[in-house]
């Protein structure tokens, strides 16, 4: 139990501020994150433009985050993969609770991974020090043309 609560303490507070939102609008960063480079990447295939765009951005930790932007300008996945943890509970938004809840129920054991399935939010947590990865999304908000296999 005490390793789930420094886990969840590490969690909190090695986190940078971002301000975006899954399930709401894209990010804006907050005046405590540098982004080093944020680009918007255009998706397309076979001539046909997709109904959503990425936005990515490179924070001043290395940490990659992109976003998945529906049509309709709401954030319905994001990833994250670089040397140290965005701030999920901004990322995450209302579903940051979901995820805090869900881990204190699972035993860790020392397993610094974490899959949520539930039908309002997926969300996948993992990695250690200097190497952490994850990615989240809400299935009911895909656009038609977009799988679970295209999140990046």
């Amino acid at each position: 139990m005490c390793g789930l609560r420094l886990f969840l303490a590490f969690l909190v507070l090695s986190c940078n501020s971002a301000k975006a939102e899954l399930g709401a609008a894209p990010s804006t960063f907050s005046n405590k994150v540098e982004v080093r480079k944020a680009q918007s990447l255009s998706v397309s295939a076979d001539q046909a433009p997709h109904t959503y765009r990425v936005s990515e951005s490179v924070l001043n930790t290395g940490t990659v985050v992109r976003e998945y932007i529906g049509g309709n300008g709401i954030v319905f996945a994001v990833t994250w993969q670089g040397p140290f943890l965005p701030d999920l509970q901004n990322l995450l938004g209302k579903h940051f609770d979901t995820m805090r809840t869900e881990a204190a129920r699972v035993p860790r054991a020392g397993n610094s991974q974490l899959q949520i399935i539930r039908p309002e939010v997926s969300i996948y947590s993992g990695g250690h020090m200097r190497a952490f990865t994850g990615r989240a999304w809400i299935l009911s908000e895909f656009p038609a043309d977009f799988k679970q296999e295209d999140i990046q």
